[in-house]
């Protein structure tokens, strides 16, 4: 009876909502934070192995959710690839005459599970395509989704490739987009594409999406990057709800899933700070419909933690580049601050105590260039506190061992920047804890934008003392400010880290 009143709906009220919590405003999601098979087996047992984790997960949601998101890059590999169909107008659950016989058995099974746990599901999958223009056989990094019945509704080839030479990029950048029957239209990428305006500003800025996915298998990187940390930032900026979807290989650096409402902060989420053995978790939440209308069940039960952090973390490559300056570990200080470089200054207003020792904090402005790989870049802004090992600037953003226990508590802490304006940037807060590595809730800070006739001032304050930060900044990302061979390499680590990560695929394929 349930799947005929959604029948009906989808097809008589193209504007009515399906389900009665929809109805009072809010989607059921879920998001996977979800540990691959890489090791152990050939390519198709490691498919399989994978495949039957997705669907207990699926299964442990147990119908209850609108919409399922599992990560890149955490299901099949280059040796056993599947088409996609860009949509089908019946289920894929079973075979249709005319029907891609390159589309592989899992895409199946997975279009039978929506169809049965009655959701929307989105995968990202390795897919095999044909290039239209010269026939060449062609790999992409793509995301599917799937409707409640198993059809493909949409389709999406990444465009913003980060170390993926076995990969291919589309002849132009797609901007993927779905309608739900609880009145939703989502927009979705992959991964790095959300460092870059196309397509993830293109979703919001030119489509006016308001409901983002994105599916990871990212790198964390202190101070400013750590996957819960940027997820959380750029949906707030973006005044959008992101489900994210992570993988989880705690050991290679990489976890970080979660639900985020906009300026309401998250609403569910998972860093693996202090393991490193991943997870299969599906991360539940009620979403609501406007992502300005504030949650009912905000609050996130999350007790501060004194457990070491073992996630393996990257450092921002640049820091050497920053105007800094180091906080006086001395008992009941405080100090006024302006800092500048090249067209950003920044005002610093800072109470603090340590305790037994407490961590090395510096007050940071850069302006410059950022290289990812190969001709990528980003020009950054940004202006904030961060915590080092120990005074030299080369050690912030490295945590050691004799100071994961130590605090210092900051009573007060604003920052006012007065940031250039440009048509296309994306200027968000920056916070961290090291409690679990995630960005701190909105009940923690205040954030105002003001703007001038050529600058943007910004104003960010913590409501209340807080003893375990990490980062508390102003970042901001200008997207058209950068030159090729201008920009700051990333550092030997990033490299070996990632190329270690790909040889365990390889591997494992």
């Amino acid at each position: 009876m349930f799947k005929l009143l959604r029948l009906f709906v989808w097809l008589f009220g193209g504007l009515v909502v399906s389900s009665s919590e929809a109805l009072d405003g809010f989607y059921t999601a879920g998001v996977a934070e979800f540990r691959p098979a890489i090791m152990g087996g050939t390519s198709q047992q490691l498919l399989e192995a994978n495949l039957a984790g997705y669907l207990e997960l699926m299964a442990l949601g147990n119908g209850t959710t609108d919409i399922i998101v599992f990560p890149e890059a955490t299901l099949n590999g280059v040796l056993t690839l599947t088409a996609v169909p860009e949509f089908t107008k019946l289920s894929l659950c079973e075979e249709q005459p005319g029907d891609d016989t390159e589309i592989a058995p899992f895409l199946r099974q997975l279009a039978c599970a929506a169809r049965e746990y009655g959701t929307y599901l989105l995968v990202n999958v390795k897919e095999r395509a044909t290039d239209k223009f010269s026939g060449a056989n062609m790999i992409h990094n793509t995301n599917v989704v799937f409707d409640r019945q198993g059809a493909v509704i949409s389709r999406y080839r990444k465009w913003n490739l980060y170390l993926e030479p076995s990969t291919n990029r589309t002849e132009e950048p797609e901007l993927a987009t779905f309608q739900t029957d609880f009145g939703v239209t989502f927009g979705h990428f992959v991964c790095f594409d959300m460092l870059f305006y196309t397509p993830a500003q293109d979703l919001v800025e030119r489509l006016g999406i308001r409901h983002v996915i994105v599916t990871k298998m990212f790198n964390s990187e202190l101070p400013f990057l750590t996957a819960s940390q940027l997820q959380q930032g750029w949906a707030w900026s973006n005044r959008v709800n992101l489900l994210a979807a992570g993988g989880s290989l705690p050991q290679a650096g990489i976890s970080g899933s979660g639900i985020y409402a906009g300026e309401q902060g998250a609403l569910a989420r998972l860093m693996m700070k202090d393991e490193t053995e991943g997870q299969r978790k599906l991360l539940l939440a009620r979403v609501p419909l406007d992502p300005e209308e504030e949650p009912m069940d905000n609050e996130l039960l999350e007790a501060d933690e004194t457990t070491p952090i073992r996630l393996k973390l990257l450092q921002q490559p640049e820091l050497k580049k920053f105007a800094t300056w180091e906080l006086p570990m001395v008992e009941g200080s405080s100090v006024d601050k302006r800092l500048c470089q090249e067209d950003l200054c920044c005002e610093f207003r800072i109470k603090w105590s340590p305790v037994d020792g407490g961590h090395n904090y510096r007050l940071g402005v850069w302006v410059g260039q950022r290289r990812y790989e190969e001709e990528q870049y980003s020009a950054i802004r940004l202006c904030g506190l961060f915590a080092c090992s120990n005074s030299s600037v080369e050690s912030c953003g490295l945590i050691s061992e004799e100071q994961r226990e130590q605090r210092v508590v900051f009573t007060e802490l604003q920052i006012l920047g007065e940031f250039v304006r440009r048509p296309r940037r994306l200027i968000m807060p920056s916070t961290l804890s090291s409690s679990h590595l995630y960005a701190l809730q909105p009940s923690q800070l205040t954030w105002s934008m003001e703007e001038l006739d050529n600058l943007t001032r910004i104003k960010m304050e913590l409501r209340q003392p807080h003893s375990q930060l990490m980062t508390f900044a102003i970042y901001g990302n200008y997207f058209d400010e950068y030159a090729n061979g201008g920009a700051g390499r990333l550092g030997t680590q990033l490299v070996l880290l990632i190329t270690t990560l790909m040889m365990m695929h390889l591997i494992g394929e």
